[in-house]
């Protein structure tokens, strides 16, 4: 049993120093205006499992809540490639904007997580989510 523990750690750190890695790769980026097509791919794994986590976690009774959740994963799994301009530079509102829109979309999904909970989820917070993975896709194209 106590191998199991040990095994479920290490997994735990592996990840949080993946997520300091992203981290790092984000700021240099950020601070340098260059980035290669490696580093943009594993941000946009990281982020794009962290929205699947929250997504994959959230009961849904169909309709409109399940359509629009799977408008979030399609929206999202194109994610940073986007920014990176043939030479390498990075498209800095762009990436500041997606980054800001998929900050929210997580803040609903957690909003809408703690109304599903307690048995009520309203129309503003689906509504609220359609209107981010909208503007997403429009900085996108």
């Amino acid at each position: 049993m106590v191998h199991r523990n040990n095994t479920r750690r290490k997994k735990t750190d592996g990840n949080l120093g993946e997520t300091i890695r992203v981290a790092s790769i984000v700021q240099k980026g950020v601070n340098t205006g260059r980035s290669s097509r490696v580093e943009m791919d594993t941000i946009s794994r990281i982020a794009s499992q962290n929205i699947r986590k929250k997504v994959n976690g959230l009961s849904t009774k169909g309709g409109r809540l399940s359509e629009t959740l799977a408008d979030i994963l399609s929206a999202t799994s194109k994610g940073y490639l986007g920014v990176l301009a043939p030479n390498g530079r990075i498209q800095k509102e762009k990436f500041d904007a997606l980054m800001a829109i998929d900050d929210e979309i997580v803040r609903c999904l957690e909003i809408l997580e703690s109304e599903i909970s307690s048995g009520k989820t309203t129309d503003e917070s689906v509504q609220a989510l359609q209107n981010l993975v909208k503007q997403r896709k429009e900085i996108e194209d």
